[in-house]
């Protein structure tokens, strides 16, 4: 990437307190986002990838109203499976972009396979992986300490909705050595 690195990776205290600021200062904070994306890739070298949903209008909003970039296209995809109401109101902005998909979601289905897996479940997948990695590395220190516990940490956010459910629900786990799930 010209001149962005993705090197600046926040962590979950880092969200819970921008979380708590200012409507002023994550306008703030957005604009300078929003500005460091132009200056690295020029104004013809970004888009906003525009659902129609509050949050990509909200930053379509700061990016031409706040920030002043009235030539970034919206690009909106144009699936069968969305609300009719999405498309009309995307269609109200200037400078949109409709993309349609070449295949159906039904010819996705018979070419790749459904997808099934949520992004909870993803998750949930991930941090076992995560959990299995960090066994096997303790595989030697299990064998010879017999006594202690094992502790599985799961994470999953039951809604979608973060200001409703802002640390997800918490589960702890405890299995004695070589008991696991």
């Amino acid at each position: 990437m010209k001149g962005v690195t993705m090197e600046n990776k926040h962590t979950m205290s880092d969200l819970y307190q921008m979380q708590s600021m200012s409507l002023n200062d994550k306008i703030r904070m957005t604009k300078y986002r929003i500005k460091e994306w132009v200056s690295a890739y020029g104004e013809d070298g970004v888009y906003v990838s525009f659902s129609g949903g509050k949050d990509s209008t909200v930053l379509g909003h700061i990016i031409r109203e706040v920030c002043g970039y009235k030539n970034i296209p919206f690009v909106f995809v144009d699936v069968p499976t969305q609300y009719p109401e999405l498309k009309e109101f995307a269609k109200t902005f200037d400078n949109l972009v409709i993309l349609k998909p070449k295949i159906s979601f039904a010819e996705v289905c018979r070419k790749y396979g459904f997808p099934m897996f949520s992004k909870e479940i993803s998750e949930c997948i991930a941090d076992s992986r995560k959990y299995i990695r960090i066994l096997t590395d303790r595989q030697t220190d299990r064998q010879t300490d017999r006594h202690r516990d094992s502790v599985c940490l799961s994470n999953s956010r039951l809604d979608r909705n973060r200001q409703e459910s802002r640390q997800g629900k918490q589960s702890i786990y405890r299995f004695e050595d070589g008991e696991y799930p």
